[in-house]
């Protein structure tokens, strides 16, 4: 197995996403972690964009979830017969979850053995109003000074 195979069956492995890392306290014996700073990664310019991240993220937990399962009951079948079956669909799974995982590094820079943070910059809220409402709170807009 490669080492992605190994982190995505590993029960420890932080779950990637937009999530931040967890805030737990390190035990009184372990060392100071290394101070760490934020490094943007990606920008998503437009709401569809994100949509589409979102989505691709989603996909690869689910994939990187399901081998875990499958491992699992692997571990726990004592049938030959079915436990290769395991086998051959865990291989399969992994396969494509280090295809996804690889368009994702290119696409995004995010890989699943890493945690990330999304800060979102800028975002725009929408209502839905009838032509005449809409031509309304425009001309008040237009109206109001710029800030």
């Amino acid at each position: 197995m490669n080492k992605l195979a190994l982190l995505v069956l590993a029960v420890s492995l932080p779950v990637a996403g937009v999530r931040a890392a967890d805030t737990k306290a390190a035990a009184p014996s372990a060392p100071a972690p290394k101070q760490q700073k934020l490094l943007k990664v990606s920008t998503l310019n437009t709401a569809e964009a994100n949509r589409e991240f979102q989505a691709n993220v989603q996909l690869i937990q689910a994939q990187r979830e399901a081998a875990v399962q499958i491992n699992a009951a692997m571990e726990k079948e004592t049938d030959a017969a079915k436990k290769k079956e395991l086998k051959s669909q865990l291989d399969a799974l992994i396969a494509k979850l280090n295809e996804n995982n690889e368009k994702m590094r290119k696409a995004y820079g995010f890989s699943l053995e890493r945690n990330y943070t999304m800060e979102i910059e800028k975002a725009h809220v929408y209502m839905l109003v009838t032509d005449e409402e809409a031509a309304k709170i425009e001309a008040a807009q237009k109206a109001a000074p710029k800030k």
